[in-house]
């Protein structure tokens, strides 16, 4: 049983089937996957992954009486002899974690208990502070007179390296601070998600071996020997915490924890723009259970709370491995490891090959992941990943499950390679690739029997035909019994009325309810209809700009555009208005496209053009009374600007709500105009 296999069977292992002797193969295990994800910065197992084994090392240790714990240790963060030793002057410990709401209540009362033991204290006096864990790497700023003058890691927690020539290339670290006397600010360096897939990138195109996730990448950018790499690296800082607050209570009378990170802002110094201060623990789950993680340009999978009372820590002690004063709240893990038993070759209904992996059953978000899309067969190449091959997965954007990287380190060489369908797995027709492009796909349009279901389940969704009561089980069935074969069919459903109420489970009404949706969706926007027709690489922003183009049914059956006429209209290239005018100027396409416009009433809308911001870059960030996302998505596309999901350079302008934060912020850095939705709305006129 390699490590990996050992991690899961631990992982999966009930605490009661455990054995004395487990104890220090579980110990030898948890320091192997220590000195990976610390030392050589390459885990291969989930942080999730690693909390359920320290979890599971304390309750043996606690159910066999163990008396020299392992887990008393806390885990060096580097192990190096590149820089300098220095000792902390207190050390830096880790915090206890937890991951649901009960244990936040097991932590207040706790709290109260000690405090109770040790001084005259009343209950209704606690509250506390909530703010982000971003756990990368823990580094302490010594300031006197003035000068930042050492800049040390956390290393084993009791002493660090000395890191200061690179930390002061880092633009958000003040080098001075208007303070005269001692000052010790601990931060945690992070870089952001967007310079991490950057660095990535290059890294992957010179060919080197790229960063597992962001926090290594800061971690080693920190470490380098040469620091002009580390100014290159787009690291940022964020204080969290003082090694001298007992001096700093003393000499400038602030007694919160609230109180004194905000001061550290009078200081030059960054913090976390989410710091609520809550009074009692039930506020503190209620925040949690509230807490949104959009916007952030970081990886974020915790929040700590702390009893924001400093003149209480010391009532409340510490023990070996934490404070007893704070918690943090651990998100459940986006990525986890799993494996590669199959992959299948799918046709989509743009008629492209899109490779999938069947993988071990694996639970994410409390979701059960058994595939994942590959995407496309460069994709596979980038990642060389095999069937059998152990994973990382992460649910992209908390949804879509998605293979990050292989652990090339648990490979037996039994492994498969993944190839290339010749035919298409639907119909048999030879697979074609794509001149100049990644992509494969099968050219039977019209007759391909996995191609044509496709097309009809996104056709009846509701942002197109929005026919509701006809669903993908019945779309299935009703092309086995060949009562439907193409879209323009669907409106000639009532002709089978008949035959579908013979069938199991059909009644009258809820036949009745399927024919009435049909009828209803006869009337379609221009552009909802050319977006349905599924034209390969004609998303949404295309076919509004493609709608300008006709003003009757007549100009869309007698289609009297060239591909240089198309690629003339901006964001459409030369493949995607190649395929624009096979689908329009193909005899088989034509006579469907006659028989599907005779069947509906489409409105023609006058598209509202505001030319003085005409191909303008538009984001949005945040939520606004009365106006959904989809709907300011909709205004901006319908007047030939252009919506991106992110800030760049290239932005034109930031639509923000006033809470917004982090795209907000890096608008104000560059230079983005900035405006309120009031402000967006007078632009239409």
């Amino acid at each position: 049983m390699n490590k990996l296999e050992l991690s899961k069977h631990f992982i999966n292992l009930d605490i009661n089937d455990f054995k004395k002797e487990d104890i220090e193969s579980l110990s030898k295990l948890i320091e192997y996957h220590s000195d990976l994800y610390y030392n050589k910065q390459d885990p291969i197992i989930s942080d999730t992954e690693y909390d359920i084994l320290f979890k599971k090392l304390e309750l043996l240790e606690e159910k066999f009486e163990i008396k020299n714990k392992q887990t008393s240790k806390v885990w060096s963060q580097i192990i190096s002899s590149t820089f300098e030793k220095v000792a902390h002057s207190r050390p830096m410990i880790s915090l206890d974690n937890t991951y649901n709401s009960q244990d936040l209540k097991d932590f207040d009362e706790r709290v109260k208990k000690n405090i109770n033991s040790n001084i005259d204290f009343k209950n209704d006096l606690i509250n506390y502070t909530i703010e982000y864990k971003f756990d990368w790497l823990w580094v302490e700023l010594i300031y006197e007179e003035w000068n930042l003058i050492r800049a040390i890691t956390r290393w084993n927690w009791i002493e660090g390296e000395d890191v200061t020539e690179n930390i002061k290339l880092i633009k958000n670290i003040p080098k001075k601070i208007p303070y005269t006397k001692k000052l010790e600010v601990r931060w945690e360096v992070v870089m952001p998600i967007s310079s991490f897939e950057k660095l990535n990138k290059e890294l992957l195109n010179n060919k080197k071996k790229p960063f597992s996730n962001p926090r290594n990448a800061a971690s080693w950018s920190v470490r380098l020997k040469d620091s002009s790499i580390t100014a290159s690296r787009n690291l940022k800082f964020f204080a969290y915490d003082l090694a001298n607050f007992e001096e700093f209570i003393i000499k400038e009378k602030k007694y919160t924890y609230f109180d004194i990170i905000n001061d550290l802002k009078s200081f030059w110094f960054e913090i976390s723009d989410y710091f609520p201060k809550c009074c009692w623990i039930e506020e503190v789950i209620n925040e949690i259970k509230n807490f949104q993680k959009k916007d952030i340009d970081f990886d974020i999978d915790w929040l700590v709370i702390k009893v924001n009372n400093i003149d209480l820590w010391n009532s409340i002690w510490f023990t070996a491995h934490h404070p007893r004063y704070a918690i943090a709240y651990k998100f459940p893990s986006e990525i986890v490891t799993t494996q590669v038993i199959w992959v299948e070759h799918q046709i989509w209904r743009t008629w492209t090959l899109t490779p999938v992996a069947n993988l071990k059953e694996v639970n994410i978000w409390w979701v059960i992941v058994k595939r994942s899309t590959l995407h496309n067969y460069n994709e596979i190449k980038k990642l060389w990943v095999m069937i059998w091959d152990y994973v990382f997965i992460k649910r992209a954007g908390e949804v879509i499950p998605k293979i990050i990287s292989v652990i090339k380190e648990e490979r037996t060489w039994k492994e498969i390679d993944i190839t290339i369908p010749k035919n298409c797995p639907s119909c048999g027709s030879k697979i074609i690739k794509d001149k100049d492009k990644v992509r494969y796909y099968c050219p039977n349009h019209f007759h391909c029997p996995e191609q044509l279901k496709q097309k009809l389940i996104y056709w009846v969704w509701k942002e197109w035909l929005n026919i509701d009561w006809l669903w993908k089980e019945q779309i299935e069935l009703f092309l086995k019994k060949w009562f439907i074969n193409d879209l323009a069919s669907i409106f000639d459903l009532e002709k089978y009325k008949d035959d579908i109420l013979s069938l199991e489970w059909y009644k009258q009404k809820s036949v009745d309810n399927i024919l009435n949706s049909i009828k209803k969706s006869k009337t379609i926007k221009l552009q909802n209809l050319i977006s349905a027709l599924s034209i390969p690489w004609v998303w949404k922003k295309a076919a509004w700009d493609l709608a300008k183009l006709f003003s009757s049914k007549d100009d869309l059956l007698n289609f009297k555009y060239t591909v240089n006429d198309l690629i003339q209209i901006k964001d459409i290239w030369e493949v995607t208005a190649k395929n624009i005018f096979d689908f329009f100027t193909l005899e088989e396409h034509k006579y469907f496209l006659k028989r599907l416009v005779s069947r509906l009433d489409i409105v023609f809308e006058e598209i509202v053009k505001n030319w003085i911001f005409k191909w303008k870059k538009i984001c949005i960030t945040g939520s606004f009374e009365g106006y959904s996302r989809e709907k300011l998505i909709e205004i901006i596309e319908k007047n030939s600007w252009t919506f991106t999901s992110s800030v760049s350079k290239n932005t034109d302008f930031l639509i923000a709500w006033e809470k917004a934060w982090s795209k907000l912020k890096k608008a104000n850095e560059l230079w983005v105009r900035v405006v309120s939705l009031e402000e967006f709305l007078r632009m239409l006129n």
